[in-house]
């Protein structure tokens, strides 16, 4: 799923798109440079049992990226689930990892967020341990300016927080130089699920998103 909007000044044309769910997009007409926001799916919290409680899950890393393209190229945007939460009880189980997401050209990753982590299940002696922080992914395919159609100009990642305790951890702030990811509340997005109580089930993880802007 996604939601465009467009915004006109004068003769330069701005505009954005949301992507919430896996697809592919088509480079508008006039469009030669993009930025994007990526964000990471969190962690699901693990399982509590019966004394103890599960871990938070992490929170999806973010990457930002200034992309060279050309008008009607199309890149395939994936967009990372959120982990499930780990099952509560006698034998509770960890949280499961989140998805990561990307922007492609074909087979070629141009800037890629990575998956928030899982949160540990309760044992026997202990409350699970929360998952870690995201692992930094800022994977480009630099390219000599003209010799294909798509390629990043710059980009830069920071790593999404882990669990803290029993709470999932959240992504990073927005940088305000990206002005056109504030079409989107990032904190909705990318966060790990929340670990279990007692005996409960882990709160599974947050969806990423892709965010893509034009025309700032």
């Amino acid at each position: 799923m996604s939601s465009m909007g467009f915004l006109h000044s004068g003769t330069q044309a701005k505009g954005y798109v949301i992507f919430t769910s896996s697809q592919n997009w088509q480079v508008p007409a006039g469009v030669h440079k993009i930025k994007a926001l990526i964000i990471g799916g969190g962690g699901g919290g693990g399982g509590g049992n019966a004394s103890y409680s599960g871990g938070g899950g992490g929170a999806g890393g973010t990457t930002f990226a200034e992309i060279i393209v050309q008008p009607g190229t199309e890149l395939s945007i994936a967009v990372g689930g959120g982990g499930g939460g780990g099952t509560g009880g006698s034998s509770p189980t960890a949280g499961k990892y989140g998805g990561g997401s990307a922007i492609l050209w074909g087979n070629v990753q141009i800037a890629v967020a990575g998956p928030g982590a899982g949160g540990g299940a309760a044992s026997s002696s202990a409350n699970g341990s929360p998952g870690p922080a995201s692992t930094i992914y800022n994977l480009m395919q630099f390219a000599q300016p003209g010799s294909t159609p798509v390629f990043p100009i710059s980009a830069y990642a920071l790593q999404g927080a882990g669990g803290s305790g029993q709470n999932g951890g959240l992504a990073p702030a927005i940088d305000a130089a990206y002005t056109g990811a504030a079409n989107v509340n990032y904190q909705t997005y990318g966060a790990g699920g929340d670990g279990g109580g007692v005996n409960q089930n882990g709160q599974s993880g947050f969806q990423g998103v892709v965010v893509i802007w034009w025309g700032d």
